[in-house]
């Protein structure tokens, strides 16, 4: 069995639609042995490769997703398909990567939707708050951070927050066509390209840049041969011709 078969995959906050599509998209790609969902209690739903798991009993994991609950929208599916897992809230997330790096998890993988105006405002370029900092000091290799823009049309529980979900539809209309909502289906594609390429350090991609993970990977002409396991994927260099004496 492959190396890659053989890893774990933490998915925190599959709840909502983007979780519930990042859950089953990390499940669907087959890139690990077994996903373990953060739920409220361990439990066994008979999904194969699927586990459930509560945050103080993470089994050793190699990878983790976390999707941090997006402002105003709704924070469970309508059909309670999700009643089981946990959402990640802000004030949680720290507990949640935490504990990711103590189960043994060396990448990550953060979604964290961010309204309009702080992505046109270059606002968010960077790692923000004092959670994302702290973040970033956990002994992580590899911190990814996805900034997809936040969907209007959020529940507005009081007059604060209608007037906050009346100035985001202003700003949908007015953000510019670089800066795409994407559906869930395709952030939890995203997602999970993301962990595919994530290179050692730091990484904070904006809602404009997200779509590009999409794409083909594709080396440049020039680009120096390849070293470990890439180079054995691919066949040894003709050797060049030799020069005859006359």
């Amino acid at each position: 069995m492959s190396d890659a078969h053989r890893r774990v995959a933490l998915v925190a906050g599959a709840t909502g639609r983007f979780g519930e599509a990042l859950l089953n998209r990390v499940l669907a790609d087959g890139d690990y042995a077994e996903v373990v969902a953060l739920a409220q209690a361990p439990m066994s739903l008979g999904v194969r490769g699927l586990a459930l798991a509560p945050l103080h009993a993470l089994p050793p994991v190699h990878d983790a997703f976390v999707a941090v609950a997006a402002p105003g929208a709704p924070a469970r599916s309508f059909h309670g398909r999700d009643a089981a897992w946990v959402a990640v809230e802000p004030a949680r997330l720290l507990a949640v990567a935490q504990a990711a790096c103590a189960a043994g998890a060396r990448r990550l993988v953060l979604v964290s939707p961010t309204p309009v105006w702080q992505q046109m405002g270059g606002l968010r370029a960077g790692l923000a708050g004092e959670a994302e900092l702290a973040l970033a000091a956990l002994p992580f290799s590899s911190l990814t951070v996805l900034r997809p823009v936040v969907e209007a049309g959020g529940k507005a529980m009081g007059w604060v927050e209608r007037v906050a979900s009346i100035y985001t539809s202003l700003q949908m209309l007015a953000m510019p066509r670089s800066m795409p909502v994407l559906r869930s289906e395709e952030l939890a594609r995203c997602a999970v390209a993301a962990m595919r390429r994530a290179r050692d350090g730091v990484s904070v991609l904006g809602a404009d840049r997200i779509p590009a993970l999409l794409a083909p990977v594709t080396p440049p002409a020039d680009s120096p041969a390849p070293v470990g396991p890439e180079a054995a994927s691919r066949p040894p260099a003709a050797d060049p011709p030799r020069k005859t004496s006359p």
